[in-house]
């Protein structure tokens, strides 16, 4: 059995993704140390990630830190969306 690669050190890491991993390991350490019936691991793992996703959403609507950010980080990007290239004329003499 080979080892699990690890993810290169340049890709980004998903927000969601980290958070709904923190959320499962906490969760199953609660759930699974009680006693009493418990729920299969990949159910925790789809409720870790509904919760991070909702958690995401409302940092970006109530907390004003989240909010600056995400708006410094819209005014340093570039938006190519409305962008348009006349590409009709290259390559043609005058």
């Amino acid at each position: 059995m080979s080892a699990p690669t690890k993810p290169a050190a340049d890709t980004p890491r998903d927000p969601i993704q980290d958070l709904a991993e923190k959320l499962y390991i906490a969760m199953c350490a609660r759930i699974y140390s009680a006693s009493g019936d418990k729920p299969q691991p990949k159910a925790v793992a789809q409720l870790s990630f509904k919760l991070a996703e909702t958690f995401q959403a409302a940092n970006y609507e109530f907390n004003p830190t989240a909010i600056a950010a995400r708006a410094a980080n819209d005014k340093a990007s570039v938006n190519l969306d409305n962008v348009h290239i006349d590409f009709g004329a290259v390559g043609k003499a005058k």
